[in-house]
């Protein structure tokens, strides 16, 4: 099959406002698309979003039982797994192919299977992702990146940066609560040379009537073609676990502080090893890809 054009649709995600969020272009294709990994890299590149996610419905995908392929690629690379992008593709499924029935099913080249529920009631998104829990560096490693983490947020006070944990993907950085996290300078330079994945900034955030978050965060992914990410779902199978590990509880509201901004309503499904982000999703635009 030789295909000369492609149809798209981009969505903010995490947000129920449009230009806020995080912006994702979604292409369907079929099983016999030819397309070749080099061509999706390019489409990535082209779009030059955070993420474009491609999906291919699989063998057993029915009406009743949705059921994907689903494929995330940055302006550089492909990415292991993509929170914002997984939800602007459920978004896509909903608007474009009602006929289709919550939850989605998703699966991935190396994250496993992923779900997305539609709550009708509160026209809200409901992502079920792998957690992926902090853990302490070694003590002789410990010292020397709590001092390359100057190097990436070099404002930062020594008091300032409060820890600094190994992740699945790179490190988390945990601010004091004194710190504006929107406010902080980053080193990009810094961060690409020392971190292979992503490097999230996280602090504690009091409550207030405009803003019923409890944590603060940023994300940097300096490597992968992208200095800062708005809204990082994946950031937060990280963020949820490391903040209520501490505090108990299983529910936990975040923002990530970029200057999009989003915000999510999370659940720490912990015996299950899995994490519940929950977020809104618009549409923004649509068109015809020539290729």
């Amino acid at each position: 099959m030789t295909l000369t054009k492609l149809a798209y649709n981009v969505f903010d995600a995490f947000t129920a406002t449009r230009f806020r969020g995080n912006p994702a272009a979604v292409i369907l294709l079929q099983p016999d698309h030819g397309l070749s990994d080099a061509l999706l890299q390019l489409i990535g590149r082209e779009f030059n979003l955070s993420e474009t996610a491609f999906l291919v419905p699989l063998e057993d995908h029915c009406n009743d039982a949705p059921h994907f392929s689903i494929r995330w690629f940055t302006p550089q690379l492909e990415a292991p797994l993509c929170g914002h992008a997984t939800l602007a593709a459920a978004c896509y499924l909903h608007l474009n192919h009602p006929e289709l029935k919550a939850p989605y099913r998703f699966e991935t080249r190396v994250s496993g299977q992923l779900k997305v529920d539609y709550h009708t009631e509160l026209d809200l998104y409901e992502l079920d992702f792998p957690v992926d829990i902090p853990v302490a560096l070694a003590p002789a490693d410990s010292a020397a990146t709590m001092e390359k983490a100057h190097t990436w947020f070099p404002h930062l006070a020594r008091g300032d940066i409060k820890a600094v944990l190994k992740t699945g993907r790179g490190y988390l950085v945990e601010a004091a609560e004194t710190v504006d996290v929107s406010a902080v300078v980053y080193d990009t330079a810094a961060i690409a040379r020392d971190v292979f994945g992503q490097c999230v900034l996280t602090a504690p955030h009091t409550p207030t009537a405009e803003d019923p978050s409890q944590v603060h965060s940023r994300m940097f992914a300096c490597g992968s073609g992208i200095n800062e990410d708005p809204v990082t779902g994946s950031a937060h199978t990280r963020i949820v676990p490391y903040w209520l590990s501490r505090w108990g509880g299983t529910a936990l509201k975040c923002r990530q502080a970029s200057s999009r901004g989003g915000d999510l309503d999370t659940v720490w499904l912990r015996d299950e090893g899995r994490v519940l982000l929950r977020g809104h999703g618009v549409k923004t635009a649509e068109g015809i890809l020539f290729l």
